[in-house]
């Protein structure tokens, strides 16, 4: 089977479809950053906390260049919203791999 994948909004959601089918597509990822994902700046601290819990767990994480106030030409990390989940709802364990958490 040949799948297309498609993002409309650069990359923050993926989205995948059977090649010549127009009608159906299924959400395959989505990533955010801590700030929209919380609501408001998570701080250095919390913020490498989730970046080293990323890592152990095998999480591929993108970037995010911002351009406004407060943060010219800043980078922040992105993460699938399914780890945050897991994160912050505190069922992340040792165990949880990334392949799991792809699943979201």
């Amino acid at each position: 089977m040949t799948y297309i994948y498609e993002s409309p909004d650069r990359g923050k959601t993926v989205y995948r479809r059977k090649f010549n089918n127009y009608n159906k597509r299924e959400k395959i990822m989505e990533k955010v950053s801590l700030y929209d994902y919380l609501g408001h700046a998570a701080g250095s601290d919390l913020g490498q906390q989730v970046a080293t819990a990323a890592g152990k767990a095998g999480v591929m994480t993108e970037t995010r260049r911002l351009n406004h106030k407060g943060w010219k030409d800043k980078d922040v990390n992105l993460y699938p919203k399914s780890f945050l989940d897991l994160y912050f709802k505190g069922n992340l364990n040792e165990g949880t791999s990334g392949k799991q958490l792809l699943k979201g």
